[in-house]
């Protein structure tokens, strides 16, 4: 094999099973069940790129330029197998960040799509349009997983979940847009660019591989190991606490690098918690068993750190700030 496909391939593997150890790491000490979802996304990854690296290591492929530019579908049912977990994933991922996730909802899109799938697998002899339909419906599958979670976001009235979810914008756009280039470049590469490649090993190595497809991949990772670096972070410094509201699972990794930003003091840290699960100054009392006076003065302070002037105004920079 190629040294520098040797390479590029380890390094790949590498960086999936990297990001998902931490991400394993991440759910232990923050109980945020995204996580598993997003570990399954890059074990899904890991274990497609180990059967491409198994092919070319045991010279599984075809050795001709003619054979390879017919793209044979070798090992359907594994990549199957790997493609359900990968898709279930991106759904698991999805409904957990619009706060939708049921089976249901996993289940039915992954279902039709895993169906579909099975059908070209057996039914499609032409092995070229087999694996430009195969990998078709599963980036379709995807695009539906965002298109929910984008439909969701304009439906939910938590102001709150809106800013949020707000957060992600940049790189939901541009996982989206790098979904879309894994769909041309299958298109392209299949049906125009292999053909015309007269270098044998390089087309041998990128006839199973999408280049766009493992951008995306690494461009996952560098969220995925930014966002369980923060959580593991935070609990060298506290213990994980037991969020039960959806605002309280919500906020509690961003409370606290919130605190630590503008200085807040553990109380005002308590009491900017129960301000963003929208309790009034009364209930806020109550629930930390201080004086009213007190509550309003804690919230005043908490306006002068943050530097502005009402509770909305508050709410919209706790939920803006990266």
């Amino acid at each position: 094999m190629n040294e520098v496909w040797f390479c590029y391939t380890m390094l790949f593997i590498l960086m999936c099973l990297f990001s998902a150890s931490m991400s394993l790491s991440a759910y232990f000490v923050s109980h945020r069940t995204t996580y598993l979802g997003v570990m399954a996304f890059f074990l899904a990854f890991c274990l497609e790129t180990s059967l491409i690296f198994l092919d070319e290591y045991s010279y599984l492929k075809p050795e001709t330029l003619a054979e390879i530019v017919t793209f044979p579908f070798m090992h359907p049912w594994f990549k199957l197998a790997f493609s359900t977990l990968f898709i279930m994933s991106v759904w698991w991922v999805v409904l957990e960040y619009v706060e939708r996730r049921t089976w249901l909802r996993i289940a039915v899109p992954c279902g039709i799509c895993v169906l579909v799938q099975a059908v070209v697998v057996v039914a499609v002899q032409d092995s070229r349009l087999s694996q430009w339909i195969f990998y078709g419906v599963r980036d379709l599958c995807v695009a539906s997983a965002l298109a929910y979670g984008f439909w969701a976001y304009r439906r939910t009235g938590d102001e709150a979940l809106r800013q949020h979810l707000l957060r992600m914008r940049k790189p939901y756009l541009v996982f989206a847009v790098m979904i879309t280039l894994v769909f041309v470049e299958d298109s392209v590469m299949m049906y125009y660019l292999a053909p015309q490649i007269t270098d044998l090993s390089f087309t041998y190595h990128l006839s199973e591989r999408n280049m766009c497809e493992n951008a995306a991949v690494v461009f996952c990772a560098a969220l995925a190991i930014r966002s369980a670096a923060d959580a593991l972070s935070i609990r060298f410094h506290e213990p994980p606490t037991g969020a039960t509201t959806k605002v309280q699972q919500r906020a509690h990794t961003q409370l606290a690098r919130y605190a630590d930003r503008h200085a807040l003091t553990p109380r005002e840290r308590d009491v900017l918690g129960l301000l963003l699960e929208g309790k009034d100054n009364q209930n806020i009392a109550s629930a930390l068993t201080l004086s009213l006076g007190t509550v309003k003065a804690h919230v005043h302070n908490i306006y002068h750190k943050a530097g502005v002037g009402s509770r909305q105004q508050l709410l919209q920079s706790f939920w803006k700030e990266d």
